[in-house]
């Protein structure tokens, strides 16, 4: 199939600051998915496309080249030395502060130096990590949000919430990472064979390979069956390694999306699709037990803690789209899918991601929730310019094991939203039957959680993180988190290795001869979420969740 929009594959391109002294190499990552260093999936593959971070490389931006691509731009040169072989990466683009480049598919795979040259000198060497494949694959948002693509079957659109695609279609992602080739300035063609998984289902792969440009690669899938909603999950594996997660909205027919645990109507989406900008309230009430940490045959610690909380803000057109909205909640799955993100704790990423930053809305001095155990008011809290309600619920029964009736509302409302009650019927919580097998987790093995007593038309969610101390580090991780969804009365769900493979090695504290996991899996009973209306709001959703949550090792 032909490429076509290549603006659109290579988009995310910074500049900065001014050339003025010898240039500094700080940071690598793949284009499209920004994998950070120390994560699994980490790695500069042969023949792949690459960001250079770093300071003084050029006086002023030089434009996206076009081919053929060159090793020497406006004076500039890398050179990547690895196992005793130096390659000249070719230029995409050069900027004060940024390079994107293609690495010679002839670079040797393992660790070696990196450098920049310019007229004032020479960059001290930087490591660099080169592998043989390590797919980033093209999404909305710098590695995360929905998947960047055409349908082939609807004229070439873009996927969209109202451009979902459909089972059985023909679909083309983008990225780069696959392997080498021999259309890079090199004389390599071994590239390896990928897997695209859509929903955990294997999709059928047609082609994978280069497009028409040096390092872009083209994966053409077929959607398999039986996978919908506006969150499904995508990743492209090869061998052991597995890209970025992205999303894809899909549809048993038509071209809007949509998704029971999500609950955004067609006319919403329609409306988003066409650029208007939409106004959400999201209120919750949730319980979250921990368990003790055994030492010596004592037990100790372990609580159980309940919480409400709501925010209401303004979302534009183009926040949503890119998954703003789903990013904003800690990331959504479409039921039978599952959401990965990664990201390095107290320390800012090189990866630069773009930061979501809505317009709040004020919905009055508090919102008011009415349980079995009585009535408590959410007050409002202003905090760095964003308005929160929230307040802790207690260690008591106020959210009960066996669900019960909530009552939202928020008085007479504010200055921006209206008044408005709501109603939900909370689930009972389903039991956890596996708990035992799971203390330790083979993340290249599926992982199968088990449970019993899921009522109809609810969810469950099975979520977890795995922390990596950097380099010995109390306070600086590597953090890799995912969340799963399923129909509460399927009553077992299996974690792809896809998701596992993912997440860093847990990080293990061992002290006075006892060993503890900074690593954690949770399983959520989540009731199926319920709309809203209020003045001068477009969505009002509310639901609840009770969670048990287990130390959990990832090796």
């Amino acid at each position: 199939m032909k490429v076509t929009g290549f603006a659109i594959a290579l988009a995310g391109l910074f500049a900065g600051a001014t050339f003025a002294q010898t240039p500094t190499v700080g940071g690598l990552l793949n284009n499209y998915s920004f994998t950070l260093p120390g994560l699994p999936n980490y790695g500069i593959a042969e023949g792949s496309i690459f960001d250079i971070y770093g300071t003084n490389f050029t006086a002023a931006a030089a434009p996206l080249q076009g081919p053929p691509l060159q090793s020497t731009l406006n004076g500039v040169t890398i050179s990547v030395t690895v196992n005793g072989t130096t390659t000249h990466p070719l230029f995409y683009y050069l900027g004060p502060n940024q390079i994107d480049a293609v690495l010679p598919s002839a670079t040797p795979v393992g660790t070696g130096t990196i450098t920049v040259a310019t007229s004032a000198g020479t960059s001290t060497p930087f490591p660099i990590t080169v592998v043989a494949s390590a797919f980033g694959l093209l999404t909305s948002n710098n590695g995360t949000g929905p998947a960047q693509g055409y349908n082939a079957n609807n004229n070439g659109a873009l996927f969209g919430f109202t451009q979902a695609v459909n089972p059985g279609e023909i679909l083309e992602l983008w990225g780069t990472g696959l392997g080498p080739v021999n259309d890079d300035a090199t004389d390599v063609a071994v590239t390896p064979t990928a897997q695209v998984f859509i929903g955990g289902v294997a999709a059928d792969v047609l082609y994978a390979g280069r497009s028409g440009y040096t390092g872009l690669d083209q994966i053409n899938i077929k959607v398999p069956n039986g996978v919908t909603g506006c969150y499904v999950s995508v990743v492209v594996q090869t061998g052991n390694v597995v890209s970025n997660f992205g999303t894809l909205p899909v549809a048993a027919s038509g071209r809007t999306c949509t998704d029971v645990n999500t609950p955004f109507s067609s006319s919403l989406l329609d409306g988003i699709g066409q650029g208007s900008n939409v106004s959400v309230g999201f209120v919750s009430v949730s319980q979250l037990t921990t368990p003790g940490i055994t030492v010596g045959g004592v037990t100790v610690g372990g609580t159980t803690t309940n919480e409400g909380s709501a925010s209401f803000s303004k979302i534009t057109s183009a926040q949503f789209n890119q998954g703003a909205f789903a990013s904003a909640l800690g990331g959504f799955a479409s039921a039978g899918s599952c959401y990965v993100d990664t990201f390095q704790s107290n320390t800012q990423s090189t990866a630069l991601p773009v930061t979501f930053q809505f317009d709040s809305l004020n919905a009055g001095p508090d919102v008011n929730i009415n349980g079995p155990d009585g009535l408590t008011a959410m007050p409002l809290m202003v905090t760095n310019g964003i308005d929160l309600y929230t307040t802790p619920l207690g260690a008591g029964t106020f959210i009960p094991a066996g669900g019960g009736t909530f009552k939202f509302d928020n008085g007479s409302g504010g200055p921006d939203v209206g008044a408005f009650t709501a109603t939900l019927q909370m689930a009972p919580a389903v039991t956890w039957t596996n708990t035992s097998d799971l203390a330790t987790v083979t993340r290249a093995n599926p992982m199968t959680v088990n449970w019993s007593g899921g009522s109809s038309g609810n969810y469950v969610g099975i979520s977890g993180f795995s922390l990596a101390s950097i380099n010995g580090s109390t306070t600086d991780y590597l953090v890799g988190f995912f969340t799963c969804a399923a129909p509460a009365t399927a009553g077992t769900f299996t974690v792809p290795s896809s998701v596992l493979l993912a997440l860093p090695p847990s990080s293990v504290i061992s002290e006075g001869g006892a060993s503890l996991s900074l690593s954690y899996l949770f399983l959520s009973s989540l009731t199926a979420p319920v709309t809203f209306t209020a003045p001068n709001l477009d969505l009002g959703i509310v639901d609840a969740a009770i969670e048990t949550l287990l130390s959990t090792t990832y090796q």
